[in-house]
C-alpha cells in the first residue's frame, strides 16, 4: 500500500503552503495592495471592526479576532456569525455614528455566499466599511462591498476542498490589521517588514516536517479510516483550528463530528456511548493558559477513546495511548501564528481517510478517479440554497 497512490487534493494543498506562503506574504502586505484598500483617514477613523463569513471562513475570523485588535489599536475586534449580524443584530447595538466605523469585513474566497452578500450590503446601508475578503473580485460579495481586498492565492490544480483560500484569508486579516496599526501609531515604523517576515519565517518551519508527518497521517489513517463519528476539540485560538479541522473531515468523508473546548467536552461530549468508535482530535498550546486542563481532557479521553493530540509541547506530556504530533512553536509573542498552520495534521488525516476508504470529497468527487460519480447533492444549488438564498435587511 503505497501512500503516493493515496494523494489527494486537500493533502497536496497542506504540503504546498511553505512553498506558497513567501508569495502570498508579500502579495498581501504590499503598499500598493493596502493603499487601494483604505486610505489613510478611512484606518485612522475605524473604530469598532466586525469579522465574518460562512464556513472555513468564520474559522478564519475567529482565529484572528484577537490578533486583528491586538495588530489594530481598536477599541473592539470581534468575530460575529453572519446570521446573527445579518438578521439579529440592529444598528443601535452594532454602533453606527462615527464616519467609517464600524468597519464590516466580510470574507468569502469564492465571493457567492448569499449570507456574506447580506452583511455587506446592510453594513453598507447602515453606514459602515465594509471590506471583501476574496479571491473574486468580480463576485456578488466583491461587489457588494465598498472595497474589495482580492487575495490572489496562487492557483493550483484541484485546489478543493478550501485550505490554501483559508490560509490566504487569514494572512488577509493580518495584513489590513497591520497597516492599520500602523496609520493609528500604536506599530513601529518597521512593523509591516518584521511581521511579514516572522510570518514566513514560522510556515517555513514546516517545510522540513511535512513529509514526515505526511507519512504519520496516512499510517495513522489506516485505522480511523472506518470511523463515522469524530470530535475536535480546543481552547481560545486553538477552537478555531478545531473547527476548521471538524469542517474538512466533514467534507472528505462525510461523517458526524463536533467540535468544543476541553472543559464542556468533559461536562457533556464524555458521555457519548461506544467511545472506542470515535476519533478525537485535540489542539495543544502549550504557552496557553489552559494547557493543564487540555492535558485532563486528553487524559480522559484517551482511556477508550482513539486520540490524536496536534501540539507545540512535549510527547511526554500526554498518556501513552494517545498519538501525538508535534508542531513548530512560534516565538514569543507570535503564539497566535500556531493557528496559521496547526491544523495541517488533522487535514491530511482527513484526505487519507477519505481516499483509504473509498470516500469521495463532498460525497460527490472521487479524488483517486477525479471525477464526479457520487449520489449526493452539494453541487445542487436550489436545493442547498447557499449562493441563492432570499436577502432580507433588517435595520
Amino acid at each position: 500500500m503505497e501512500r503516493k497512490n493515496y494523494s489527494n487534493p486537500l493533502g497536496n494543498q497542506v504540503l504546498s503552503l511553505p512553498s506558497m506562503v513567501d508569495e502570498q506574504v508579500d502579495y498581501c502586505f504590499s503598499d500598493e495592495v493596502q493603499q487601494s484598500i483604505m486610505s489613510m483617514s478611512e484606518a485612522f477613523d475605524v473604530r469598532k471592526i466586525y469579522i465574518t463569513g460562512c464556513g472555513d471562513s468564520i474559522a478564519a475570523a475567529g482565529a484572528m479576532a484577537p490578533v486583528v485588535h491586538r495588530l489594530s489599536g481598536v477599541f473592539s475586534c470581534e468575530m460575529v456569525e453572519p446570521m446573527d449580524f445579518t438578521r439579529f443584530m440592529l444598528a443601535k447595538d452594532i454602533g453606527i455614528g462615527e464616519p467609517n466605523s464600524p468597519l464590516v469585513i466580510g470574507i468569502s474566497a469564492g465571493g457567492s455566499s448569499s449570507r456574506v452578500v447580506e452583511v455587506m450590503r446592510k453594513a453598507n446601508e447602515m453606514g459602515a466599511f465594509t471590506i471583501a475578503l476574496t479571491n473574486n473580485g468580480e463576485s456578488p460579495v466583491a461587489k457588494e462591498a465598498k472595497r474589495s481586498f482580492v487575495l490572489n492565492t496562487p492557483k493550483m490544480q484541484d485546489d478543493f476542498p478550501g485550505l490554501r483560500s483559508y490560509f490566504a484569508s487569514m494572512v488577509g486579516l493580518i495584513a489590513i490589521a497591520c497597516r492599520m496599526g500602523r496609520v493609528r501609531n500604536v506599530l513601529p515604523p518597521d512593523s509591516e517588514k518584521r511581521l511579514a517576515e516572522a510570518l514566513k519565517a514560522y510556515i517555513h518551519q514546516y517545510a522540513g516536517i511535512l513529509e514526515g508527518m505526511d507519512t504519520d497521517m496516512f499510517e495513522l489513517a489506516k485505522s480511523w479510516k472506518s470511523f463515522e463519528r469524530f470530535d475536535f476539540i480546543g481552547d481560545d485560538k486553538e477552537l478555531y483550528s478545531a473547527l476548521f479541522a471538524m469542517e474538512k473531515f466533514l467534507e472528505c468523508t462525510g461523517v458526524m463530528a463536533n467540535y468544543d473546548d476541553s472543559e464542556n467536552w468533559c461536562h457533556v461530549g464524555y458521555h457519548i456511548a461506544d467511545p472506542e468508535s470515535i476519533g478525537t482530535v485535540f489542539f495543544a498550546d502549550a504557552t496557553a493558559a489552559s494547557y493543564g486542563r487540555i492535558r485532563e481532557t486528553v487524559s480522559a479521553a484517551a482511556i477508550r477513546r482513539p486520540v490524536l493530540v496536534i501540539t507545540n509541547g512535549e510527547k511526554g506530556d500526554f498518556p501513552e495511548g494517545a498519538r501525538v504530533v508535534q508542531v513548530p512553536r512560534a516565538e514569543a509573542g507570535n503564539e497566535w501564528m500556531q493557528t496559521l498552520m496547526d491544523y495541517a495534521p488533522a487535514a491530511l488525516l482527513a484526505g487519507y481517510c477519505c481516499t483509504l476508504a473509498g470516500r469521495k470529497f463532498f460525497n460527490e468527487y472521487d479524488p483517486i478517479a477525479k471525477e464526479y460519480n457520487g449520489e449526493g447533492k452539494y453541487f445542487a444549488e436550489g436545493i442547498r440554497t447557499m449562493k441563492n438564498s432570499e436577502i432580507k435587511i433588517f435595520i
